[in-house]
């Protein structure tokens, strides 16, 4: 039963993230188009309307605004009509459900990933043993479809490109193992918690080390985003530093690769080389994961022997591994995808939603405590995270909308 109400909420918010922007043409056709209250037929009546006593120059700035205004409503109904029209017309099915997709693949991720680490011990067992094996799991999947014919089309990049790509594979790499330790160390939803936190981290780092300044707006948020970590971690029955801390630092990791991510794909035809996202993403987790060998032997090398006989014999060790391995492949390569479909404010919304039914979902299928100021802290940090990686684009939509209102009496006055 929990499990069917959780998977209702993934379907059903991510339909509302969806609806935000049912053009995927993003952010720019936000800012650009023309209020939803606006109709054409009204347009053409302030045209018809000989009764204005305007003068020449007001009555040419209203006539070319209604005419911005007018094109921007015929481009909108000719993209409805391209996604063919009707009462389902502004529903794109596949982004809806590369949407279900990622929520599902998120959720299951981490119940068989937390059932894989408690299987042998949580964080005194092999959480980088089981970490690395995840990435190397996954990156057999995505060399199968290269192999596999007709299903992926291979890249033709250089050796140069490879070495290129390390900072981010090292980054990837280094945020999924600290992650997994972080969940073996603690509760999944102290954890994803904390991981909320990720644009204070991306906010810090931008200003200081990638000196690439940070608005006022974003700063005054990271109070409340640190506020509402606090908050749920006062009455954390699970807590635990180590899980904090590694936390903390998947999320440093994690910043880290989005920036060096936005450097790698400035170089020139590099995107054309890889062909694809999915590409792009195996490249990634295959040097990943034989950047995460030599840590493994170093942390845990002593035990491997104990490792293989318990993957062995232990089969909720073996089985929660291996799909936590395909179901964190799948859902970090949808996410991508879906993404770089839609624009900044469903963004926003998608990440905030999944957050809380990952948080919400897990901890009820595993039994993890769920007091209220857990969810009060939760919630806090969760709505400071929204408002930090959102802000701009809602202050830019505001200033559209603010524009439209002043067309708009122009024609009235």
């Amino acid at each position: 039963m929990k499990l069917s109400i959780s998977l209702t909420l993934a379907l059903a918010t991510a339909a509302s993230a969806f609806a935000l922007t049912p053009n995927t043409r993003g952010h720019t056709a936000l800012s650009s188009s023309s209020p939803a209250f606006v109709h054409p037929s009204h347009n053409r009546a302030l045209h018809a309307n000989n009764g204005f006593d305007l003068t020449s120059k007001t009555s040419l700035r209203a006539s070319a605004s209604a005419m911005e205004l007018h094109a921007a409503e015929d481009s909108s109904a000719a993209a409805l009509r391209s996604r063919g029209g009707g009462a389902l017309g502004g529903l794109d099915v596949p982004l809806l459900t590369y949407f279900a997709l990622w929520y599902l693949g998120n959720y299951y991720y981490n119940i068989t990933n937390k059932l894989a680490l408690k299987a042998t011990g949580g964080a005194a067992g092999f959480p980088m043993t089981i970490s690395a094996l995840q990435l190397g799991i996954g990156s057999l999947y995505g060399i199968f479809l290269w192999l596999a014919p007709d299903a992926r089309e291979r890249p033709s990049i250089t050796l140069d490109d490879i070495i290129k790509m390390l900072p981010v594979a090292f980054c990837y790499a280094g945020a999924h193992s600290a992650s997994v330790f972080s969940f073996s160390a603690g509760s999944v939803s102290f954890g994803q918690i904390v991981k909320a936190a990720e644009p204070a981290f991306a906010a810090v780092l931008s200003q200081f080390v990638y000196n690439k300044p940070v608005s006022k707006a974003k700063w005054l948020c990271l109070p409340i985003v640190i506020g509402g970590v606090i908050l749920a971690s006062v009455n954390e029955l699970d807590f635990a530093w180590s899980a904090l801390l590694s936390a903390c630092l998947a999320n440093t990791f994690a910043a880290v690769r989005g920036n060096e991510n936005k450097k790698l794909m400035e170089t020139e035809g590099l995107k054309d080389r890889l062909g694809s996202v999915g590409n792009q993403f195996c490249i990634t987790s295959v040097l990943g994961f034989l950047l995460s060998i030599p840590f493994v032997l170093w942390k845990e090398g002593g035990k491997l022997g104990q490792f293989v006989e318990s993957f062995k014999t232990i089969p909720a060790l073996r089985n929660n591994m291996i799909a936590s391995a395909l179901w964190f492949y799948g859902y970090n390569e949808l996410s991508t995808m879906t993404l770089k479909k839609t624009n900044a404010v469903t963004q926003s919304v998608a990440n905030t939603a999944k957050r809380v039914i990952v948080i919400v979902g897990v901890a009820l299928v595993l039994g993890e405590s769920l007091d209220f100021m857990k969810l009060l802290g939760c919630g806090i940090g969760i709505g400071g995270v929204f408002l930090c990686e959102c802000h701009g684009s809602i202050c830019t939509i505001s200033s559209s909308c603010w524009r439209n209102i002043c067309v708009l009496y122009l024609h009235w006055r």
